[in-house]
């Protein structure tokens, strides 16, 4: 195999060749992300039918739910950088080897979830919604938490399939999984067939099954002849310290940065956007539903591209690892430039037929919408570096990077912004496009430095 990639070297770095893989890669983790942000969006659009209250609860509960699950998230998805660089050096029982260490770490998602709902209270009295939001946000926050170890492991599973070239898998196991949300939605928000009308509690049960769904689709899958023919997943389930250590060594920087990002955002939406009162809290997530719909196809490219990244480094092969980012770069600021456009101009259209008819909401919204517009092409840059750099194992860098910017300058400046100058929650959003402007910077310096390349994820010399 290495013999074979260095000959034709040209080969592999010709453009056409170069477009063909990040394609290949991507487009099945796109659509999959794709049905998620579909049906996410269905969700809260069923939600706003019960009014603006439950719709600002379910915005910020739904955010925190997944902020408190990110720690433990991004340290088992890590298993896709071990695998990736295993099935690059053909060393294909580490790749079983290292996925089953991700889905023992899982099982600490248990003790997570009762230690948050043991503090829930605490944490959404603190935020100061009103009353109404904050008892509607306790309800959908808890039922959520039951979803907390399927979701840990299916973050494992779906990190193997893309890392040995079958990203269709967990495509298909998204998209039967958001299928199933949807159908559930409608049923338990508003309680049809005979089922009782559970109203934002119904929301929250549908997506917990779906996660147990889509899970034991990827498990069920994970062990099948095949696959067990060739990787041993069957065989190498055993607890293995040294590489559960290694997963840690690398996985707890990438999880602690993804953590810390999200709940940067959290922060943002819940204790400074929401003391501006339930409108701007409404029109935060209903701007926030429309620029996943930028966004999360991106981030599917950035799965991909880690997964390109840590097979190439496995080869050797550094340069063709570096062209096929720079090809994933130009296709996702493409894509988010236009659909920031069209959200600019028709964003407040937009809000008033999908989300809410208040004319407060609709104003306020597609004002934020015009400013997430402005960083699209900045956001392109740091979800395609955070999957390169993630690929490559260099998290510990990308961690200190994520703390400074966020907590060191943007949560700083948006509190300024938003209250000591008294621009309200649109001065807090220019806040968030200053901060993904410098962020990009920040991390497109890290990957043209190409000290990258020089990470080592493992230990000791394996032996295929």
């Amino acid at each position: 195999m290495f013999t074979t990639v260095h000959e034709n070297t040209s080969k592999y770095l010709s453009w056409s060749e170069a477009i063909r893989e990040v394609f290949y890669m991507s487009w099945p983790i796109v659509l999959g992300s794709l049905s998620y942000t579909v049906m996410e969006f269905c969700d809260k659009w069923m939600v706003a039918q019960l009014g603006t209250v439950p719709l600002a609860a379910v915005g910020s509960a739904g955010i925190w739910s997944y902020t408190m699950s990110t720690l433990l998230l991004g340290v088992v998805g890590c298993t896709g950088t071990f695998v990736a660089q295993s099935y690059g050096k053909e060393v294909w029982k580490d790749c079983s080897r290292y996925t089953w260490q991700g889905i023992y770490l899982s099982l600490f998602s248990i003790l997570l979830a009762g230690l948050l709902f043991i503090l829930s209270n605490l944490l959404f009295s603190g935020m100061k919604h009103s009353p109404e939001v904050t008892q509607q946000e306790l309800i959908y926050f808890r039922i959520r938490l039951l979803g907390y170890f399927p979701m840990a492991v299916g973050s494992a599973l779906a990190s193997f399939f893309p890392s040995i070239s079958k990203p269709r898998i967990p495509m298909y196991s998204a998209i039967i999984g958001n299928i199933l949300n949807l159908i559930l939605n409608y049923i338990l928000i508003f309680g049809k067939l005979g089922f009782p009308r559970l109203e934002i509690a119904g929301a929250s049960y549908a997506t917990v099954i779906s996660q147990w769904t889509q899970t034991l689709i990827l498990f069920s899958l994970f062990l099948k002849p095949g696959l067990h023919q060739k990787f041993g997943t069957r065989t190498y389930y055993h607890i293995d310290y040294r590489r559960m250590k290694e997963l840690v060594r690398i996985g707890m920087p990438a999880g602690l940065s993804m953590f810390l990002d999200i709940c940067n955002w959290s922060i943002f939406t819940s204790f400074i956007v929401g003391r501006f009162g339930d409108v701007s809290l409404a029109s935060h997530n209903v701007a926030i539903s429309f620029m996943h719909l930028c966004f999360m196809p991106a981030v599917a490219v950035s799965i991909g591209i880690s997964a390109i990244v840590g097979q190439w480094l496995g080869r050797k092969q550094i340069q063709i690892a570096k062209q096929r980012v720079y090809v994933a770069l130009a296709l996702c600021m493409g894509y988010m430039v236009t659909m920031g456009c069209i959200l600019a101009i028709s964003g407040g259209k937009l809000i008033y037929y999908i989300f809410s008819k208040d004319p407060e909401v609709v104003h306020f919204g597609h004002r934020l919408l015009i400013l997430a517009a402005l960083f699209q092409a900045f956001d392109a840059v740091n979800i395609i570096c955070l999957g390169a750099l993630r690929g490559a194992g260099d998290t510990r860098w990308v961690m200190w990077a994520m703390v400074i910017n966020a907590y060191g300058f943007f949560l700083p400046l948006a509190v300024i912004m938003g209250f000591l100058l008294g621009w309200g929650a649109f001065g807090s959003w220019i806040s968030a496009t200053i901060y993904i402007a410098v962020l990009s910077m920040t991390l497109i310096y890290r990957f043209l430095s190409e000290k990258w390349t020089k990470i080592m994820i493992f230990t000791e010399q394996t032996i295929p």
